[in-house]
Order: C-alpha cells, then sequence, then structure tokens
C-alpha cells in the first residue's frame, strides 16, 4: 500500500523552530509565521489544505501591497464623470490619511472602528461621513473579490446610511413669486425646473436644438458642470439613464418660447440659458441671483434649487404617475431614488380620500 502524499512540508529551523511551507500555482509558499513544534507546522498545513479544497484559501503573501497605491488603482478603473471623480478623489483623502501605508491585511476591524470615530468627529457633515465609509467599504470589497482578503474589516453596522432630510417644499404660488421676482434673463429656468423635474446641470447644459416647443418637449443629451482646472464643461448628463425627453405643460412651453425669442441665439447649438454676458450658466454664478430672488418673493430662504426638481416629481407622482414613470421623467435608473419624491402631505392625503369616494359612489350605484 503506497504512502499518501503529504500537503506541503515541515523542516526545523536552527533557532529549533518549524516552518511549514506548501507549493501553489508553481511557487513555494511559506507560512507568515514560524511554529514551536512540528505538530502546529502540520496543523496550519492542514488548515491550508481543507481551505484549498473548499475554495476559501488566501494566499499569505496576499493583501501585503499598500492601501494607498491600491486605493488609487482602483479609482483609477472606474468610468466616472470628471466631477464625480474630482468627488470620490476628495472623499478618498479622508481614508488615506488614516491608511496610505497600510498593507492591506493589516487594516482590522478595531483600527476601522478607531478611524471612523476620529471621521466623524472632524468638519465633515454626517452624511458625508457616511459616503466616505461607503467608499472605503467598497475598496476593501474589492480587495476581498481579487482574492487578496478573506473577509471585510470595513464592517461597522450603520455606518454607511445617510439621514434623509425632509426638504422645504415650494407651492406653484412660490415658484411664480420667485419667477417673477428674478432677473428676467432666469424667469424661464425657474418655471422649467420646477415642471420638467431636470437637474440644474441638465438645464443649464440644454441648447435650442433640444427644445421642441411644437410637441412640448426638451431632450436631455448633455449636462453643464464645472471641472477642477478646466471650468465650465459640457460633458454626459449623469447616468445613462438620464438621456431622455421630458413632456411639459404647456404653459411652461409658452414662457420658453419666449425666453427663446429674447434670450437664446438663433443657432441650433446656442445655449438656451446664460448668464447676463452670454457665458454657461454655472450655479456658482447664478446663486447670487436665486438667493436675492427668495428675499424679495417671501419664501423659506433655506429653499434650494434642487427643490424645484422635488416639487415636479412629488407634483407628478400626485397625478398618478407611477414609479417607473416617475423615474423616467427623473433620468433615475434605482427605485431608491425615486422614493425620494413620495412624500405624505393633508392635501394629497385628502384627493386620495376623494378619489376613493368617486369609485365608492360609481360601484355602489352600479349595483
Amino acid at each position: 500500500m503506497s504512502k499518501m502524499r503529504q500537503f506541503g512540508n515541515v523542516r526545523k529551523l536552527a533557532s529549533s523552530k518549524y516552518q511549514a511551507r506548501y507549493w501553489s500555482l508553481g511557487r513555494q509558499i511559506a507560512a507568515p509565521t514560524t511554529f514551536k513544534s512540528k505538530a502546529d507546522a502540520n496543523a496550519w498545513l492542514s488548515a491550508v489544505e481543507t481551505d484549498q479544497r473548499r475554495g476559501e484559501h488566501i494566499d499569505p503573501q496576499a493583501g501585503s501591497q499598500r492601501f494607498g497605491p491600491y486605493a488609487r488603482d482602483w479609482l483609477d478603473a472606474r468610468d466616472l464623470r470628471a466631477r464625480t471623480r474630482e468627488t470620490y478623489a476628495s472623499q478618498l483623502k479622508w481614508i488615506l490619511e488614516g491608511f496610505e501605508n497600510a498593507r492591506l491585511r493589516e487594516i482590522t476591524p478595531a483600527n476601522v472602528r478607531a478611524w471612523y470615530g476620529r471621521l466623524t468627529k472632524t468638519e465633515l457633515a454626517p452624511n458625508t461621513v457616511a459616503k466616505v465609509y461607503r467608499m472605503f467599504r467598497t475598496i476593501m470589497g474589492t480587495a476581498v473579490d481579487d482574492g487578496l482578503l478573506r473577509v471585510n474589516p470595513v464592517a461597522i453596522k450603520g455606518a454607511a446610511r445617510e439621514e434623509v432630510h425632509e426638504q422645504t417644499l415650494p407651492s406653484y404660488g412660490d415658484v411664480a413669486n420667485l419667477a417673477d421676482a428674478i432677473e428676467p434673463r432666469f424667469h424661464a429656468l425657474v418655471w422649467l425646473a420646477a415642471t420638467s423635474g431636470l437637474r440644474y446641470g441638465e438645464l443649464t447644459g440644454l441648447a435650442r436644438r433640444h427644445v421642441d416647443l411644437d410637441n412640448a418637449r426638451v431632450r436631455v443629451e448633455r449636462a453643464l458642470t464645472t471641472v477642477k482646472g478646466k471650468g465650465a464643461v459640457l460633458g454626459e448628463p449623469k447616468s445613462a439613464a438620464s438621456h431622455r425627453t421630458v413632456v411639459i405643460p404647456v404653459s411652461t412651453t409658452e414662457v420658453l418660447r419666449s425666453h427663446l425669442a429674447e434670450f437664446t441665439e438663433p443657432q441650433g447649438d446656442s445655449l438656451v440659458f446664460t448668464s447676463i454676458k452670454g457665458s454657461p450658466l454655472l450655479y456658482a454664478y447664478f446663486k447670487p441671483y436665486w438667493k436675492r430672488a427668495k428675499a424679495d418673493a417671501g419664501v423659506d430662504p433655506t429653499l434650494r434649487f434642487h427643490s424645484l426638481r422635488h416639487l415636479a416629481s412629488t407634483t407628478a407622482m400626485s397625478a398618478g404617475a407611477s414609479m417607473k414613470e416617475i423615474m423616467g421623467r427623473n433620468g433615475q435608473s434605482t427605485h431608491a431614488a425615486a422614493l425620494r419624491y413620495q412624500r405624505w402631505s393633508p392635501k394629497r392625503d385628502a384627493e386620495i380620500a376623494a378619489a376613493m369616494d368617486v369609485r365608492i359612489a360609481a360601484e355602489r350605484d352600479a349595483r
């Protein structure tokens, strides 16, 4: 009877300790530490052999890469818009402060908790802290997928959860007051934001050729962003779902018609909304006009321009639009994003109750 081949081998060192080694992918791999006894070394080899059979084995040399270079490679490999890449890079800096030179395998749940504790005491807003933490978790999750780590050490329960803050939601009376109070060049911008649900960058990226007045439609093909070192850049919208055509109310079409006639150059690629001097309308330029209009219109000074997008979406929801339809109008690819616009209100509750009355009466009379 032939003797079974032993997995790996054990040898005694001059120090009287034992070293365990095994072959994998054409190279010999030694245990990361030595052992006091031959039995301990053999036990380690048995554990490695069992993990290999289960497909759970991690090379002891894996995870030796420094976190800094690995994280930067992770970021470089992602297909991101320039503005998004800037945001990610700024978030990554907070992680690098704690783990720039740490080897991946040296990052433990304990030192992640210590880092997170320090992060929560910085000037970062709580939701930004959650975003930074979530990036760290994702990077280390990729290391697990790459076979460099067995488990993800970034696993603090609830740390990735962002707080949802109820936004001030204007009425269309507020919109009318704001549109009348703001610089006339931006009157149509306010109305289109409040009825189309387009993002600010999508609105300011619109060209004359994207506006179909006859069919009351606007087409989103690009967005205006600010890129560090470059300034205003017209690029792809936020996601693939953001490429869309949105039908707008006839009343907004008439406002746009007047705007195009007075403020937009006749060429098809001319920007619909520009600064007073005709430059791309970056939000940093527009913000003082928005702030002054809020004061003059007597609306809540904390009202954000983005709240006009929320108003358009909640109004569409109240008009009976489905979740899929809201996602289509908003250019969103996930239900979670669209759910932000499902808000309960006494007025909407009354509308629902009234609709129930109509249906109850109709079905009762049909008996």
